[in-house]
């Protein structure tokens, strides 16, 4: 068959990609790690050709956008492309691929603290399963619907720097309402790739036994966090058994995210949205029962029509010698 592209998603959880990383720094051969706000970084990116034929001059285009679980063309900003020539994989099984660098530097902006996703896309002419080149504004970024693209929305918080909420954008397409469920899942272990990637090598840390993070979601500023309140929308709404609370075990530590909208009435945000607008869903974390050493995987998940829209995962750490 021709060549067709692929860069793989992240599992279980598809947001979490390890075939897309960066090096913060000048040095883009240096160390994996969390980038720095303000400070360049540079992206790389992971991709093998499953076809048959020779992918000359595949194009990966990279973009970052504000953390959202589901994010559109317009609403994500480019960064640079990256090129290179890609065989074809002996094993189509256990691919060996390449690594492919921008050597655009990216800067993390200030106002989101670098925790930002991260997106990569792979264009090559005659693709088997090709994509729109250029991609028209509205497209959504749909990675276990394309093997050319995939995301990274994993970043790590550190427990003792928790004051201010994180923010998550919930956004309706141009010409769609929208209603989508939002919620909490926790647990899970990150593999070796996720902590070299991440930076976290060589911490020795183990992830915590039981629910030892807990978060709120509002629709309202939380823990100081209103100063980072994106240009929402007044006519959202949140619905749940027990508002500004959004808390499940379920799915993390079995697989990751579940289809189902909301459990059977577990708690939860719904957001209503006209089509075209967005509001800003905000994430106060507390690590109190995290010990030192321990780590916890935090996965914040957006449910819309019946199916997973995305969702933005955090690995929330207590460093060895930390005081609790």
């Amino acid at each position: 068959m021709p060549a067709h592209t692929i860069i793989r998603d992240g599992s279980p959880y598809w947001w979490a990609s390890t075939d897309i990383w960066v090096v913060p720094g000048t040095d883009p051969n240096g160390a994996p790690g969390t980038p720095v706000a303000g400070q360049p970084a540079y992206l790389w990116a992971h991709a093998a050709n499953l076809g048959n034929t020779q992918a000359n001059g595949t194009r990966i285009d990279f973009y970052w956008a504000d953390p959202s679980a589901q994010v559109i063309v317009g609403n994500a900003t480019a960064i640079g492309s990256a090129f290179a020539d890609l065989a074809p994989e002996p094993d189509p099984n256990n691919p060996v691929g390449q690594d492919v660098l921008c050597l655009v530097p990216w800067v993390p902006v200030i106002v989101n603290g670098g925790h930002e996703c991260l997106l990569a896309v792979a264009h090559v002419p005659g693709d088997t399963g090709p994509i729109p080149d250029p991609l028209p504004n509205g497209y959504v970024f749909d990675p276990p619907a394309h093997d050319q693209i995939a995301q990274r929305n994993i970043t790590v918080l550190m427990a003792g720097m928790l004051q201010a909420a994180m923010v998550i954008s919930v956004r309706a397409l141009p010409r769609q309402d929208k209603e989508a469920f939002i919620s909490v899942e926790y647990g899970g272990e990150l593999d070796e790739r996720q902590i070299a990637l991440l930076g976290l090598r060589g911490l020795q840390l183990r992830p915590a036994p039981q629910r030892a993070v807990q978060v709120e979601l509002s629709l309202q500023p939380l823990c100081g966090g209103k100063d980072r309140h994106p240009h929402g929308h007044e006519d959202a709404e949140a619905q749940g058994n027990e508002p500004g609370a959004a808390e499940d075990d379920m799915g993390a530590a079995n697989g990751g995210a579940g289809p189902d909208a909301d459990y059977g009435g577990k708690h939860g945000l719904r957001v209503r949205l006209p089509r075209g607008t967005a509001t800003a869903v905000y994430a106060a974390f507390s690590a109190d029962g995290l010990r030192p050493g321990q780590y916890q995987l935090v996965h914040i998940i957006e449910r819309s029509q019946g199916k997973v829209a995305g969702g933005v995962s955090y690995v929330v750490v207590q460093l060895q010698g930390d005081k609790k």
